[in-house]
């Protein structure tokens, strides 16, 4: 008996069950690509905060943003046309993203679906309004069918010139840089981030490394990968180059891929990192106004190049190879590391939270006083370079 109420108790829920909110695709409008740009109003931040909640607002009267959306026109997918499509452009002025979508819905024919969007552009001039920005991602972050795994670039100047720029080797700008960030994992660029990634860097720290585009500024029909933003309680606090980033990377224990080049007696040696693994150590914590951190790198690569005539292969070359690799990445690392320690004080390496979890009992003493004492710390890096793989030779 007990069975039988099982078995009718499963089948009403198939039942009753259904797609209550299903939209044929060929009704769907599948956004690719977000841009947010200022509005003409972004200035009145501080108006709007002397309306009280009982007053009548007019929220057309206030353009904090311009959101320009993407779409692929789907007339040009087909199995004879290719997998990628020019994008449509829709530009809308609003006061919120809620705002953006409801306007952008009301011009187009078919229901918006953001489940697909691939991309999202922040103007460089959007992140200098940080209330703007948590209100910003509070909505990425609430809207269920926004797609947390998009990738997330800064654009130094209007997001919207970014949008309507048409890349020579695709469709749209989407794939473009969609393409440029997923080569950087294995050329040692910069590496992409997704918009979940920034929710729990800005949740763990408030802060975030965000990359950034930019036009070439001596060809304008060439777009460029210029380093990265940083971040900082939704504000942009400094850049980062390429170079600097990719040191950054390895502080974080997160590349993937990528090159050093050293010179040995004037001939250029490349060594192909496959592999990281880094460690952080608290060496000295008497003193919790001057705590000493090293962190420790094992890079692991293949070399490319020297010349004909060297013995690689002798222990004694390879030896003196792999410590000169060592000296160049630990200087470019600890350059790196003052930078965001001083000139940007922005904890990107992870101090705090390794304190958190492993030194509570330190933690607990310096956390409300964090800020003062990463400044003053002592941070050393330690790498070690093995060359696993030297090619082949006859």
């Amino acid at each position: 008996m007990r069975y039988k109420k099982i078995i009718i108790l499963a089948l009403t829920c198939c039942f009753l069950s259904g797609c209550w909110d299903k939209v044929e695709i060929d009704r769907r409008s599948f956004i690719s690509t977000i841009a947010i740009d200022v509005g003409q109003n972004i200035d009145d931040e501080e108006r709007f905060k002397e309306i009280k909640s009982n007053e009548v607002f007019k929220e057309k009267d206030f353009k904090k943003l311009n959101v320009i959306f993407g779409l692929p026109n789907i007339s040009e997918l087909g199995p004879e046309s290719g997998s990628t499509a020019k994008e449509q452009i829709v530009t809308t002025e609003a006061f919120s993203m809620q705002d953006a979508v409801t306007e952008l819905a009301a011009k187009m024919s078919r229901s918006v679906y953001t489940g697909h969007s691939k991309l999202l552009i922040l103007s460089d001039k959007i992140i200098e309004y940080p209330e703007t920005m948590k209100e910003i991602f509070d909505y990425l972050e609430r809207q269920p069918d926004i797609n947390k795994m998009m990738l997330v670039v800064v654009a130094k100047g209007n997001a919207e010139d970014f949008v309507k720029f048409e890349p020579n080797m695709e469709k749209n700008i989407e794939s473009y840089i969609t393409g440029l960030m997923e080569n950087g994992i294995s050329n040692f660029s910069v590496l992409p981030v997704r918009l979940n990634d920034i929710f729990i860097s800005l949740y763990k720290n408030k802060t975030a490394v965000i990359p950034t585009i930019e036009f070439d500024k001596i060809n304008k029909n060439q777009l460029n990968i210029s380093g990265v933003a940083l971040i900082k309680d939704y504000k942009i606090e400094g850049y980062l180059t390429p170079e600097e980033d990719a040191s950054l990377e390895i502080l974080k224990g997160k590349i993937k891929g990528g090159k050093e080049v050293i010179l040995i007696d004037g001939h250029p040696v490349e060594l192909h990192i496959t592999g990281i693994k880094r460690k952080i150590y608290l060496e000295d914590d008497t003193n919790p106004k001057k705590l000493k951190f090293n962190i420790q790198v094992l890079l692991e690569g293949q070399l490319k190049g020297y010349y004909i005539d060297s013995d690689i292969f002798s222990q004694g070359e390879i030896k003196r190879i792999q410590d000169s690799f060592n000296d160049v990445i630990e200087r470019k690392c600890e350059k790196v590391g003052r930078i965001i320690q001083e000139q940007h004080p922005i904890d990107a390496i992870g101090l705090e939270e390794y304190i958190e979890k492993f030194k509570p009992q330190l933690y607990k003493k310096i956390k409300d006083n964090w800020e003062e004492v990463y400044k003053n710390a002592n941070i050393d890096v330690t790498v070690n370079t093995k060359a696993r793989r030297l090619g082949v030779t006859k």
